[in-house]
């Protein structure tokens, strides 16, 4: 499963991508932190991990250029199908990035920027004890973490980008299942998911570090489980023009603009991806069904259903990576649905059925069960 899924709260995307978290004196070292952040935004790794190995060469880089490398770890593991060596690699490099941050902390105990970043080491290390299933140490580095972030804004209240951890942390503890809550705040703060969000776009607007970053988690979130498409649009065309080799921020851009019927816009967006595609850039290269899939979901809800269903035959057509099995399965029911709304059930409950047949998990494959019941007649509430 991808680290930087909506599933897991974008919490992944916003924590790989933040080796800005500690301001220096020295001009030249925060310089060389925002080049590093927006490398690994754009998800240029090698780039990156040069930047971040000159930081180790910097007096008191160490902490934030162990960090760093840590981060792009992280990223490197996106493209495994087997990612758990690059994240148990990853959890030595952030037990590295602590030790030295920590020593810091002793040396500097009123600096909030140290605990900015010792909160950001907490919470990436929170996010792959999680993945790797070591829970125990999961729970202790968002206890960890929550501290951190409180401790930098007493120590300094206008540090802004102190906001954004905590913001993650009222998302992701304000969402959890009801099954699983009164369990989590037995050790944990409840969260606030409406405050978290005023936090990140806090940070987006006024944050000094993590102002990108912010940006990303709120464009993964508004196209998202949000559904507020106008911002999303408005951050996604600003971001892809920052970033143009990052595929996700196209993804999340178009389908905004498809869900607000800004058809023309979603298009030209999504024929940019095909051509990356096809000229194999970095990222995109595998992304055939992907794009195939996107196509054909825009079309879909432009109502052009024949065209839309040439574009999911490809996307199913397309060979991909285990990782992105859960296209496949997109493809597979949206087509269905599209039977649905045609009128021809048994070919839209076929469909559903090979939806369920993939390996994968998500929205795809719940959809799929929940048509099979019910026939699909319009516009789901929630959307991929």
């Amino acid at each position: 499963m991808r680290l930087c899924r909506v599933a897991l709260l974008s919490i992944a995307l916003s924590i790989l991508i933040v080796p800005s978290a500690l301001a220096f004196h020295e001009a030249a070292v925060r310089a060389g932190m925002l080049r590093a952040s927006d490398l690994l935004l754009n998800l240029e790794a090698d780039a990156a991990e040069a930047t971040c190995r000159s930081l180790l060469t910097v007096p008191e880089g160490e902490a934030a250029g162990r960090f760093c490398l840590s981060l792009v770890t992280l990223t490197r593991a996106e493209d495994k199908d087997d990612p758990a060596p690059d994240l148990d690699r990853f959890l030595e490099q952030t037990t590295e990035a602590l030790a030295a941050a920590e020593a810091q902390e002793r040396a500097a105990p009123a600096d909030a920027e140290v605990r900015l970043l010792l909160g950001l080491i907490h919470g990436s290390k929170a996010l792959v004890d999680g993945e790797r299933k070591n829970y125990l140490s999961a729970l202790h580095a968002v206890r960890e973490a929550h501290r951190e972030f409180r401790e930098a804004l007493r120590l300094d209240p206008k540090l802004v980008d102190a906001s954004y951890g905590l913001g993650l942390y009222h998302l992701a503890l304000g969402r959890l299942p009801a099954v699983v809550r009164p369990f989590a705040t037995i050790v944990l703060p409840q969260g606030d998911p409406a405050l978290g969000i005023e936090m990140l776009t806090q940070v987006a607007e006024r944050g000094d570090y993590l102002k990108m970053t912010a940006r990303v988690v709120l464009l993964q979130m508004y196209a998202g489980q949000e559904q507020k498409h106008a911002e999303a649009l408005r951050l996604g065309q600003d971001l892809v023009r920052r970033y143009p080799g990052n595929p996700d921020l196209y993804f999340a851009t178009a389908h905004a603009a498809s869900e607000l019927g800004r058809f023309e816009d979603a298009l030209e967006i999504g024929r940019r991806v095909g051509q990356q595609v096809a000229q194999g850039r970095p990222r995109f290269a595998e992304l055939g069904a992907r794009y195939q899939q996107l196509m054909g979901k825009v079309y879909m809800d432009q109502g052009e259903y024949a065209t839309a269903l040439t574009f999911f035959r490809r996307a199913i057509q397309t060979p991909t990576p285990p990782r992105y099995r859960w296209i496949t399965a997109w493809a597979w029911t949206r087509s269905g649905m599209i039977y649905d709304l045609l009128g021809d059930r048994p070919e839209a409950v076929r469909r559903y059925r090979a939806a369920l047949d993939v390996e994968t998990d998500g929205l795809a494959r719940d959809l799929a069960r929940q048509y099979l019941e019910v026939p699909y007649r319009g516009r789901p509430g929630v959307r991929s």
